[in-house]
């Protein structure tokens, strides 16, 4: 139990001070917005090339780990969405984003770090696959099932088109995949992986766990309790208890993958709900108060769930 206090206090100490000194007005809005963009898109992309193109994650892909994981994802979400479509009465783009809510993971400003704290370089492999697909997969789908609700209520009768719009423009955009696509191309051409390139990319990968959890602080100042807190602590509690348990279920008994592997998997799982979901509920203005209060929440909630998550494997893994 030391051991992941000396992993997690630090990082979420980091978060407080951000949060410290987003409550201070320290920080304007436009410096966490070109903060959280240099992290988004150029930090995190030059960590995952670098790792693409230094190692052999290619060849250690393991899809029995990435469908386990999303599969357990899909059905949280579809239970969600249809939870809140009939037994909430919301709107599918409403149902849509509550879903999003119940299983995207901050697996980047949060995940990322802890994992990389906990596991060091092993457990870049399992956390490279699982983070690459959550966009693809969670937001493409969240976007797709909005913006075809929105294109009906617009009886513009372009539904298909706006969905296959949302699916390319969350794949096209992403600097994640981006980043893990150029890594990969990397390391298959063969090139070697020079000094300058090396020096380059370490640098601006070094500066992700700092400014990553620091930004995530600075943005939790913008979240308050609000809209039906029932509703929202139910989607928290799938987000951070039931989603995680079923993927235990799955890796651990299931599929066989790696216990580190599987160890990851859990502990992204118990992730709590990024902050995209509230970027999403916003932009398409349904359910913002309902998604800050389950950021805001699971968050909080998530000091607790992560640090015993991490101490109870650091101590069955094998050494």
């Amino acid at each position: 139990m030391i051991t992941s206090l000396e992993i997690v206090l630090p990082i979420f100490a980091i978060i407080l001070c951000g949060y410290f000194v987003g409550r201070k007005e320290w920080v304007t809005a436009s410096a966490l917005k070109g903060l959280s963009h240099f992290v988004y898109y150029l930090a995190i992309p030059a960590l995952l090339f670098r790792t693409m193109a230094r190692g052999n994650i290619l060849a250690d892909l393991d899809f029995s780990l990435i469908v386990s994981f999303y599969s357990v994802s899909l059905l949280v979400f579809a239970f969600s969405a249809l939870l809140g479509r009939f037994y909430y009465g919301h709107q599918l783009k409403e149902a849509a984003v509550m879903a999003m809510g119940a299983t995207y993971g901050n697996l980047l400003l949060l995940g990322f770090p802890l994992i990389y704290s906990a596991f060091g370089d092993e457990g870049m492999v399992p956390l490279t696959m699982l983070i690459a697909f959550q966009a693809p997969i969670l937001m493409a789908l969240t976007s797709m099932l909005t913006e075809y609700d929105l294109s009906r209520e617009r009886g513009g009768g372009d539904g298909a088109k706006a969905m296959g719009k949302a699916l390319v423009n969350s794949i096209v955009k992403n600097p994640i995949i981006i980043g893990l696509i150029t890594g990969g191309l990397y390391q298959f051409s063969g090139l070697e992986f020079f000094a300058l390139l090396d020096r380059f990319t370490s640098m601006l990968g070094g500066a992700v766990v700092p400014c990553a959890l620091f930004s995530l602080g600075v943005s939790l100042t913008g979240f308050k309790l609000a809209g039906d807190l029932k509703q929202s602590f139910l989607i928290v509690g799938l987000k951070t208890l039931v989603y995680p348990l079923c993927v235990s279920i799955l890796v651990f008994y299931v599929i066989d993958v790696p216990p580190l592997w599987g160890a990851v998997a859990v502990i992204l799982a118990a992730q709590p709900t990024g902050v995209n979901v509230f970027i999403l509920a916003q932009q398409y203005g349904v359910f913002s108060a309902r998604a800050a209060s389950i950021v805001l929440s699971s968050t909080i909630l998530s000091v607790v769930t992560v640090t015993l998550l991490i101490a109870y494997y650091i101590h069955i893994l094998p050494k």
